[in-house]
């Protein structure tokens, strides 16, 4: 019998309301409604709401379910 995985849930805090989210590929704070933007090429989340281009490489920003 296989052992299942066990996920680990990390969390960490909206800058922006303070309450707690879950982190996936695409941050979204459910409190406050808004969908961190993510650098697919460096793989960091941008926490700038009005970024539309990643600070760190400069390739543009996608943001999660679109």
């Amino acid at each position: 019998m296989k052992k299942e995985k066990k996920v680990k849930e990390e969390s960490c805090i909206c800058p922006y309301c303070e309450e707690e989210m879950m982190v996936t590929s695409f941050p979204f704070c459910q409190a406050c409604g808004i969908v961190f933007r993510r650098c697919l090429k460096c793989q960091i989340t941008v926490l700038d709401k009005k970024a539309t281009k990643c600070p760190q490489c400069g390739e543009p920003l996608s943001q999660g379910g679109k």
